[in-house]
């Protein structure tokens, strides 16, 4: 009872009442703390512990697909590269039979993995989207050329044709880069060939160094 009575002499059967405050005030200081301290402790695991595991697992997830995609994706812009040199050759009063068969085989085909949206992995699965689209109106444009002239269209229409092929060409090559940002921190194996995808060009890629030879 020393504890108590040390916080006040206030009892059902007492005649006074008198609370030494600055004990009570001190005692609260003291309990607010240690349940604050248990606060923070019931939070961490019940809150951030799982949050960050969430995180974890998110990640492990994505690092599992984008492993696999990274050769993919990098063995695209490679061949995308080809298609830059061939695109040289595409002009609007060329060859049209000939032109249309060279640009038909420019369809290229990639398998986009499918990630689960989260708060981990959201850039990631917008980016990847983004290419998917970009993949899908290539091949549409490409599938779709016709060099063959039509006295109704003109030769503009033909001039807008090779255009429109050239603009698509740069459009998913500036995917394929921005993928390749998202894809390098989850793909660390590959960093040094996802760099180079990031740093290069529309056209082929850049060699990669060799060592010097004495």
């Amino acid at each position: 009872m020393s504890m108590l009575d040390a916080l006040g002499q206030c009892w059902w059967l007492g005649d006074k009442c008198i609370p030494e405050w600055q004990a009570w005030a001190v005692a609260a200081a003291v309990f607010g703390g240690a349940g604050s301290w248990a606060a923070a402790f019931v939070t961490y695991w019940a809150v951030i512990l799982p949050i960050n595991r969430r995180k974890w697992e998110d990640h492990a997830v994505a690092s599992a697909e984008m492993e696999d995609f990274a050769v993919e994706l990098i063995d695209l812009r490679e061949r995308m590269g080809f298609v830059a040199l061939t695109l040289g050759f595409v002009k609007p009063d060329g060859d049209a039979a000939q032109t249309n068969a060279r640009v038909h085989a420019l369809t290229r085909q990639v398998s986009v993995p499918k990630l689960q949206a989260t708060p981990e992995t959201l850039s990631l699965v917008k980016g990847l989207n983004r290419l998917k689209r970009e993949v899908t109106q290539w091949n549409e444009t490409t599938t779709t050329f016709d060099l063959t002239y039509d006295p109704e269209l003109g030769s503009e229409f033909l001039e807008y044709q090779v255009a429109n092929l050239k603009s698509r060409h740069a459009t998913l090559m500036k995917e394929i880069r921005a993928a390749a940002v998202l894809i390098r921190p989850f793909a660390p194996e590959f960093s040094a060939d996802l760099d180079r995808v990031i740093s290069s060009g529309d056209g082929f890629l850049p060699l990669p160094d060799l060592p010097d030879i004495d």
